[in-house]
């Protein structure tokens, strides 16, 4: 296993010569090389002699340790890279996928390599930074205009799992995590509990969005791929859309990575700041500080972040509490 990971192990020389074998029967890799991550996926490049490098992306090995919605994330990214190849928003190139357990016992997916580094890479120099959050935020209005069948996470969906109003999908995806935070013990049951009233309360204000838009919840500069020419940087993908939701585009703001004037410059027609608004950003945070706090313990076993969320979830129900449970 990969340590500080209770679900990763790295792939096997023997098991990305199998997939390739199986995938590109008539090539020959030349070099393998472990990429930067790990903690969930585990991820590596195959340069071939004489064909286009592929990025060999594996799912996990404890299964049991996941959360309910990270079953399905490869089917769940390919369906997001889909949409947005069709919407003419840069993503990755799926080559397969494969969750059938039969060649290696983990899901794994093949994209086209893509020369580039991350927005976060020290490379990426300060002045060109501006104009790269401005097309990260074109990019995301574009996104965020694709709609959804119903909603709900992305992966439940293609599953046909998803929900008619928006309150449903949210008050889903709390259960699943407060279950598996009560399997771990990780937080008090009187907490959750408060914490399930709490956002029930709020299932008005979830409902007042309409249409199931695609969101990304997991937008920071890890995840946005740049590239360099002549000079120039541009955004050459946006991935790992695989945690994504059919719901409220509010929850892409609700965390501050990427929130600066430039990205806001780029997406335009931002709505209004409003008190509802503000609200229902600290509920979407608090939902992903509650999974955060599962993860960082359970899957990383990492005490000091699991701490940390647990802190941020308990100062925000305190807070939350106060503003009423019966907006219209």
């Amino acid at each position: 296993m990969i340590e500080t990971s209770r679900i990763a192990r790295p792939l096997t020389e023997e098991e990305v010569k199998s997939i390739s074998a199986h995938h590109f029967p008539n090539q020959t890799i030349r070099e393998i090389t472990v990429l930067k991550g790990g903690l969930f996926n585990n991820t590596v490049r195959i340069d071939y002699a004489g064909y286009p490098s592929v990025v060999l992306r594996a799912g996990p090995v404890r299964r049991d340790l996941l959360l309910p919605f990270e079953y399905n994330l490869m089917e769940a990214e390919a369906e997001v890279d889909r949409l947005c190849s069709q919407h003419n928003i840069p993503c990755s190139r799926l080559l397969a996928v494969d969750t059938s357990k039969k060649l290696v016992n983990r899901d794994y997916m093949l994209v086209e390599y893509i020369p580039s580094v991350s927005l976060s890479d020290s490379s990426v120099p300060q002045s060109a930074k501006s104009e790269l959050y401005r097309q990260t935020g074109r990019y995301m209005a574009m996104l965020h205009s694709i709609g959804g069948p119903c909603f709900g996470r992305v992966a439940k969906v293609v599953s046909g799992k998803g929900f008619s109003r928006w309150s449903e999908a949210i008050l889903d995806e709390l259960s699943d995590i407060a279950r598996m935070l009560r399997k771990e013990n990780l937080m008090e049951d009187s907490l959750l509990d408060d914490i399930s009233c709490l956002f029930a309360g709020y299932s008005p204000l979830f409902d007042q969005v309409q249409k199931p838009r695609l969101v990304h919840t997991d937008l920071w500069e890890g995840n946005v791929l740049v590239q360099e020419d002549h000079g120039q940087w541009n955004v050459a993908a946006i991935i790992d859309g695989d945690r994504a939701f059919f719901g409220d585009p509010d929850y892409d703001f609700a965390t501050p990575w990427m929130m600066t004037e430039d990205f806001i410059a780029g997406y335009g027609n931002i709505p209004i700041d409003t008190p509802e608004r503000s609200i229902k950003r600290k509920l979407y945070r608090m939902l992903c500080d509650l999974t955060d706090a599962y993860v960082w313990y359970a899957e990383y076993e990492n005490r000091e972040n699991y701490l940390e969320k647990k802190a941020a979830v308990e100062t925000a129900l305190a807070e939350l509490s106060r503003c009423g449970k019966d907006l219209k």
